[in-house]
């Protein structure tokens, strides 16, 4: 018994170790979920180092970036989506600013503000809900984003900016 309880000894130490070694990102996420409060959303925008995206504190945020906005820059917000494999009931928020190289190819882009909020939840539904939870998946998103807008609307796109970004759960 006692040379049993030596061999289950040493495996489970070497299997822990393994674990430890191989595993360490997934171990860190359990951790953090455990810290968690089950119901909080998860946010990535504390994670990266962006200073444009910020976390939803209130409406008036974005009423004053409406009003810094240039006359070549077409703020599209609060387009909400559930990404590819979302969990039931968790969705993204994001908001963009497309800026356009002059004031003519700004008019065009606000005349189709309607496609191109349609573009923008097609990517967002499109993009996988657990890409947007590594540390890039923001920035991979972003660029995935700005070459499909780049791709449909070619030279009235100038730049292609996320300034919100926010996960979310439904019924709260």
């Amino acid at each position: 018994m006692n040379r049993y309880l030596k061999v289950f000894s040493l495996l489970f130490l070497v299997s822990v170790v393994l674990l430890l070694v191989f595993k360490w990102t997934s171990v860190k996420n359990f951790l953090v979920r455990l810290r968690r409060p089950s119901g909080e959303p998860l946010s990535m925008i504390r994670a990266l180092p962006f200073d444009v995206l910020k976390e939803r504190a209130s409406r008036r945020a974005l009423q004053d970036l409406r009003r810094r906005l240039t006359p070549t820059q077409v703020l599209i917000e609060d387009i909400v989506a559930s990404p590819r494999n979302a969990p039931p009931g968790r969705y993204v928020r994001v908001s963009v600013v497309v800026e356009a190289p002059n004031r003519k190819a700004a008019y065009y882009l606000e005349t189709h503000r309607g496609k191109l909020a349609t573009l923008i939840l097609d990517t967002l539904q499109a993009f996988p809900y657990q890409d947007l939870q590594r540390r890039d998946g923001v920035r991979r998103f972003k660029e995935a984003l700005a070459s499909r807008i780049t791709f449909f609307y070619g030279p009235q796109v100038k730049e292609v900016s996320l300034v919100e970004f926010e996960f979310g759960q439904a019924g709260r």
